[in-house]
């Protein structure tokens, strides 16, 4: 009995049992993995989705390589027929819109306000996540009320202080209005970024000598680089895009900036379209260009302010 029943089966158990395993790998061969397609499915749904988006750019890029005769044509095609750098050439050498002109007046401003908002924020969105001082919980409230607020509601406010302080028609009085703008967002997201870092590190250079400054300098700001550089960049782009205060508060056509430029050719009886699209690829480029660079930083730093704000 137990003879038979410690037998090693025969080469006919044997072959039963692998029949079932190989008939088990080939229907696997045969048929899709289920994870396959739902990653199929997930790439599918993402790329129509891109294309959506892509599409206004792809059009804009294609009329203002395309001749104007072309871009008004009865049966017009994505890709165009006769590509031409002409649209270009003209807004970059057009003396009534000098496009280099507000390319620099952009470029200042957009800087100067990057680099104000980045400071001040740092300073302010510290203090509400280390400091306990009276009125905190209102002051950081507040700072989310504000953005309930249309930015449209300040302008006459705005433009009172800087004719006041003799501001207006001024770079650095433009570069201030932005600020206000940025800047309450800007610290609610900082805040959160620095809660979410340890307390132990800065508590251990404390004792270690370090003041709150050199704690600040050599280990908070180094660690918060990816929420620092996503507040820049949003504060970068949405300076760079703004369009309704650059055109109240600036008058003087030597200090316009691409935003204001861009609606000079839309006339009252006609709009120039090749020239609109090719004045907003060339103001469309150094935007992109801030996402390509800082895009990890950019998705790292929301997602850890909005997680632990």
């Amino acid at each position: 009995m137990r003879g038979r029943a410690g037998a090693i089966p025969g080469p006919v158990a044997a072959g039963q049992v692998e029949a079932p395993a190989a008939a088990g790998a080939a229907r696997r061969q045969s048929a899709p993995p289920r994870k396959l397609l739902e990653l199929a499915g997930v790439y599918l749904v993402l790329g129509l989705f891109l294309v959506v988006g892509l599409f206004p750019f792809l059009w804009m890029l294609r009329t203002a390589l395309t001749p104007q005769t072309e871009a008004f044509s009865l049966t017009p095609s994505l890709l165009g027929g006769n590509w031409t750098l002409a649209n270009i050439e003209r807004v970059l050498t057009s003396p009534a819109i000098p496009f280099l002109t507000q390319f620099r007046n952009s470029l200042i401003v957009s800087t100067g306000t990057t680099a104000l908002v980045v400071v001040a924020g740092t300073w302010g969105a510290y203090a509400l996540a280390r400091f306990r001082f009276r009125g905190q919980q209102a002051f950081g409230l507040s700072l989310l009320l504000i953005q309930l607020f249309p930015g449209i509601l300040l302008i006459i406010p705005l433009f009172v202080v800087l004719a006041n302080l003799r501001l207006t028609d001024s770079l650095f009085g433009l570069i201030l209005s932005y600020s206000t703008l940025q800047l309450p967002f800007a610290v609610w997201l900082l805040r959160g970024y620095f809660v979410s870092l340890p307390q132990e590190v800065e508590d251990a250079a404390r004792v270690d000598g370090s003041g709150y400054l050199g704690v600040l300098f050599r280990i908070v700001l180094p660690t918060a680089a990816p929420g620092i550089a996503a507040a820049a960049t949003l504060a970068f782009v949405n300076s760079w895009n703004e369009f309704l205060f650059a055109y109240v508060l600036i008058n003087d056509a030597g200090k316009r900036v691409l935003a204001v430029g861009l609606s000079a050719y839309i006339d009252q009886f006609a709009i120039d379209y090749s020239g609109l699209f090719a004045m907003a690829t060339l103001t469309t480029l150094p935007v992109v260009l801030v996402f390509m660079l800082f895009q990890r930083y950019l998705v790292g730093g929301l997602a850890a302010g909005a997680v632990k704000a």
